[in-house]
């Protein structure tokens, strides 16, 4: 079990002084809120009609829309042109979530820029997301418009290895500081997971497919409208066999948690089931008002490896698993008035994350001898948050908004723990305000601005902004582009609460900003962009034996001390080279991330990383691709032997095939690390070898 000091450099904490404290037995109970089982260090879519952001029916088929047809919702919170907007902002569209995610959505979001993800040891385990070197829970994740971050982890942060590629529109991913409009935890920026909405006559899918590993993965979906009423349905099961999390394909000597005894023989495997279902309803009630409710849910139950276990037979030993559960449900009302000047929405929601980790010496009994223990944690939000849109006519368009929302922790031990100081039960509720004003000038020049306050119950208040401009000319298809604004996330309820905890902590603060440029390729069938960013964080919460610590906290505490600074280009481009044949995909990004107190690195943060794709559809019915994705040499931590190690560079290549028989039935296969690439996402865990999937979609 990776323990608090495993999570401190994962979420990328500035110095790793009593990381290790929670070693100590009558501390271990504690470590899991962060690292779980896993072992390893989140749209408001506003307008009158949702149901013209949706992009086809989730086919196989990968097509390009134009910059001024793409629409994305997560930049300003209103419907608008991606080629209208300032913001550094990416699109993965349904169809290639389809090719890609079946084994997880990390696998569908490898080529966007300036977002690093990282598994621990294969699918459904504890995978991180950096975006722009901010750390996971700096990065904010959506779905369906509300945070879904997990309450009970150490930083708040989400895991995107439990979610399923249900039937998913698309996801934006929006780059640097968001807080003005979408408060704590966007520093990095924002992911924004969009599940469909249903439109048209009724259809539906089936999709069959197995292949390496011991995997077999299904997923349906109906969707439709009838006359006012339009509902979407979706899904999705998968069960693999996996392999051994630790060790897997490394090859040199490893250990267990002494750092002297050799790591034993390899598991045969280390299964993973996990299933998610979706489900959005809408009724238009009048044509200036409708009601719409949805519900997202996630079940995930895997088998993991303790490395740093002191006993050889604990490290894989099957005691070892883990079962998660997420569940999200939302009501929300959209109404227009003054002949539609002014658009109001209101959202009432909820979410929860269930996780219960059971794991060899993870508590001890009054002699101190090692128990296998179960360690549950529930976290809970509950919220509601109003937005409104005025038309200003020439003047623009003013959006507005409030919330209120309450998250909630709590933690469970059997047997009982020994040490009485353990928390139990951790409450907060913040209010929020908002506001934004976006105006062209001159019918090219995009400009907005905007600021919110957000208060915490018991806590601190604290303010952002963010400011954005786009020149657009059009007569030679480009754009020019910046942006500047600051990000804040407050301490998260194991920061502030917890026996290591500060109540008193200050919100960690950061400032950025981005210039850009997009130029328009082939007639408008391509489209370039590039853009340079810098962003500089202070207030950054660490851990360590401090002054600030009160006298019960012998082994450390949480203060604000850190400072760090990520600075970078980021290329993305898109063509279609032969009209209806070939078309290309590459982005890249140039990364420095450096700790200002101590001016190293910071872990997993590759300096260089880039992906291309090469994508055939000159035969009707058929779409081939050729993947290339590859990272520069990135630093990582050894916690077994307590030093900084750097984990090589690698180039792996993914091969995608569909053919359609017709519109009803297709047929697919993909093969993953065709080269059989030997690499690591996090130091000493294991990453697959070739592998090769395939199935068959039936649509109706």
């Amino acid at each position: 079990m990776q323990s608090h000091c495993l999570s401190g450099a994962d979420k990328g904490v500035l110095t790793r002084a009593s990381r290790c404290a929670p070693l100590i037995p009558w501390l271990l109970p504690l470590t899991f809120s962060s690292a779980v089982a896993q072992q390893s260090l989140p749209p408001i879519e506003v307008g009158q009609n949702e149901a013209s952001l949706t992009h086809g029916d989730g086919a196989t088929g990968d097509t390009q829309e134009s910059p001024e047809e793409e629409v994305v919702v997560t930049p300003d919170r209103v419907k608008e042109s991606v080629w209208r907007t300032a913001s550094s902002i990416s699109v993965v569209t349904s169809a290639q979530i389809n090719k890609w995610a079946s084994l997880g959505l990390a696998n569908a979001l490898r080529g966007v820029p300036s977002l690093d993800l990282y598994e621990s040891g294969g699918p459904g385990t504890q995978t991180s997301v950096f975006l722009r070197g901010a750390t996971p829970g700096q990065t904010l994740v959506l779905i369906d418009g509300i945070r879904v971050g997990d309450a009970s982890s150490t930083d708040g942060s989400m895991d995107l290895g439990m979610l399923a590629a249900t039937d998913i529109d698309r996801i934006e991913v929006l780059r640097g500081p968001q807080s003005a409009l979408y408060g704590s935890d966007a520093m990095g920026g924002v992911i924004n997971i969009i599940t469909r909405k249903g439109e048209g006559k009724p259809r539906g899918s089936v999709l069959l497919e197995g292949g390496a590993y011991g995997t077999g993965h299904t997923r349906a979906t109906v969707s439709g409208s009838e006359d006012r009423f339009s509902y979407a349905f979706s899904a999705d099961a998968l069960h693999t066999e996996a392999f051994p999390r630790y060790g897997y394909r490394i090859n040199r000597p490893l250990t267990i948690g002494d750092g002297l005894t050799p790591l034993p023989p390899l598991p045969p495997n280390d299964p993973t089931n996990r299933i998610g279902a979706t489900a959005r309803l809408a009724y238009q009630l009048t044509d200036a008002l409708s009601i719409e409710g949805g519900f997202t849910g996630y079940g995930n139950a895997i088998r993991f490896d303790n490395p740093y276990a002191f006993v050889a037979a604990d490290v894989f030993n099957i005691a070892n698993h883990s079962h998660a559960t997420f569940a999200q449900g939302y009501a929300r009302a959209d109404a227009d008035l003054f002949d539609r000047i002014l658009h109001n929405r209101l959202t009432i929601y909820g979410n929860e994350t269930n996780r219960d980790v059971w794991q060899t010496e993870s508590c001890f009994d009054a002699s101190l001898n090692a128990l296998t223990c179960r360690n549950g944690f529930l976290g809970k939000r509950r919220g509601v948050e109003y937005q409104g849109d005025f038309k200003l006519g020439a003047l623009g368009l003013a959006t507005f908004g409030a919330s209120n929302w309450t998250e909630s922790a709590h933690a469970s031990q059997d047997p009982i723990p020994l040490d009485p100081t353990t928390p139990v039960d951790f409450v907060q509720t913040t209010r929020s305000g908002f506001a934004q004003h976006q105006v062209t000038l001159f019918d090219r020049l995009d400009l907005s601005y905007g600021g919110r306050i957000d208060s915490v119950q018991n806590g601190p208040t604290f303010d952002t902004w963010r400011t954005t401009a786009a020149l657009r000319l059009d007569e030679i298809g480009a754009k020019f582009r910046g942006s500047a604004g600051t990000g804040a996330k407050v301490a998260s309820l194991y920061q502030r609460f917890s026996q290591y905890g500060d109540p008193n902590l200050k919100p960690e603060r950061s400032t950025g900003y981005d210039i850009g440029f997009d130029q328009k390729l082939f007639a408008d069938r391509g489209l370039a962009s590039v853009s340079f960013f810098d962003n500089r964080f202070q207030n950054l919460i660490d851990f360590a034996s401090v002054p600030s610590c009160t006298i019960t906290q012998i082994f450390g505490c949480y203060y604000n001390i850190g400072r760090a600074e990520t600075k970078g280009v980021e290329f993305a481009g898109e063509a279609e080279v032969i009209p209806q044949q070939v078309r290309v995909r590459v982005s890249y990004t140039h990364l420095v991330a450096v700790n200002r107190v101590t001016e190293r690195t910071l872990y997993r943060r590759p300096p260089d990383k880039g992906m291309a794709s090469l994508i055939y559809t000159g035969i009707p019915g058929l779409e081939l691709e050729t993947r290339l994705l590859a990272a520069n040499k990135t630093p990582d931590y050894d916690f077994i032997n307590g030093k900084r190690v750097a984990l090589p560079a690698y180039a792996r290549v993914d091969l995608y095939a569909n053919y359609s028989f017709d519109e009803r039935f297709s047929i697919f296969g993909r093969v993953e690390n065709v080269t059989n690439t030997h690499y690591q996402e996090v130091y000493n865990y294991g990453t697959p070898g070739r592998s090769f999937y395939g199935g068959m979609k039936f649509n109706w």
